[in-house]
């Protein structure tokens, strides 16, 4: 590529994604100030929302090229760690999430680059962070992701930004779990104003479940919609479980939702919990061994939670479907 075309293009990338200030994962489509976008919280997406979700997920084959590979699973890992380092101190876990997403589909659509050395994965998981921070917070500058002993030329990192965006094809208002959330909750649930707290609580979980999730490789083969309606019937079956054969039933009865993948999924999200639950009633079991044998400790023993924080059960009254 010649300067002049270079030069060109990173205007053009900066130009385009200068336009996308106030990007949220819940509405991706939407180019509104973030007032109105929470004043409209219940928006309903559209029909092409369900149609175009795929093109934001990674190719078919990456799952299957992970779970094959044990070395490639790892550089996964370790990219995604990067990723996490290097978005640390803008403290937004939406910007983290989607520098992944970025990370997985640019991944799944350069078989190489997974094999790439463990430097060059740096400069992909740098790269995702600064495109997500355009996205999210465009005021950041490159500095501001900086880790100590790590030192990318802004040129370097502008060129892998362009060879990310040209393998996404410039879709960067990804489509998430959280862009069907507010959809699922309105319109098949059927939680009004009336049952805000239940509502609320609902998406709490199911939030804070698929940020979870992300980097379970088990999940990347479900679509965005898949894993937001099984994350809802999730924290449900938690939080109102007398209601819970209700929703199931009207999510199944959506005509853009495959049943047999919802179940699979669903279930994939009850088998990690019990694997988390099992992890945490170890750490609790060892812990307290250390410290009834530590003769430092002088403080009363305590367990250690489990690693995905468990919402309280909320009490409601059962509604007929």
């Amino acid at each position: 590529m010649s300067p002049s075309s270079l030069f060109f293009l990173r205007r053009a990338s900066q130009h385009s994604l200068s336009q996308s200030m106030e990007f949220h994962l819940e509405h991706p489509l939407s180019h509104s100030s973030s007032s109105s976008i929470h004043n409209n919280d219940d928006a309903l997406p559209p029909n092409s929302l369900f149609l175009v979700e795929q093109q934001h997920m990674p190719s078919p084959h990456y799952f299957h090229t992970l779970k094959s590979s044990a070395s490639l699973l790892s550089n996964r890992n370790n990219a995604i760690s990067s990723i996490f380092q290097y978005s640390r101190k803008l403290d937004d876990p939406s910007l983290t999430y989607l520098a992944v997403n970025y990370l997985d589909r640019f991944l799944s659509s350069e078989d190489m680059m997974l094999q790439s050395k463990l430097w060059i994965l740096k400069l992909i998981s740098l790269s995702c962070v600064s495109l997500s921070a355009k996205m999210r917070k465009p005021e950041t500058s490159v500095c501001d992701l900086s880790v100590e002993g790590e030192m990318f030329e802004g040129q370097m990192i502008e060129r892998m930004e362009n060879v990310i965006l040209g393998a996404l094809k410039w879709r960067m208002r990804s489509v998430t779990p959280f862009s069907f959330l507010s959809f699922f909750l309105s319109s098949l649930f059927e939680l009004n104003e009336d049952h805000s707290v239940l509502k609320h609580s609902l998406k709490a979980q199911a939030t804070d479940l698929t940020f979870n999730l992300q980097h379970d490789i088990k999940f990347l083969e479900f679509k965005p919609s898949v894993i937001a309606a099984a994350a809802l019937l999730f924290a449900s079956s938690e939080l109102c479980p007398q209601q819970f054969p209700c929703f199931s039933n009207r999510i199944c009865q959506c005509t853009y939702v495959n049943k047999d993948e919802l179940m699979e999924c669903y279930k994939a999200m009850q088998e990690r919990d019990i694997v988390e639950d099992n992890e945490g009633s170890n750490d609790t079991a060892v812990n307290v061994l250390d410290q009834q044998f530590s003769s430092c400790e002088e403080s009363a023993i305590t367990a250690s939670s489990p690693k995905r924080r468990k919402t309280s059960t909320t009490s409601t009254t059962t509604r007929p479907c």
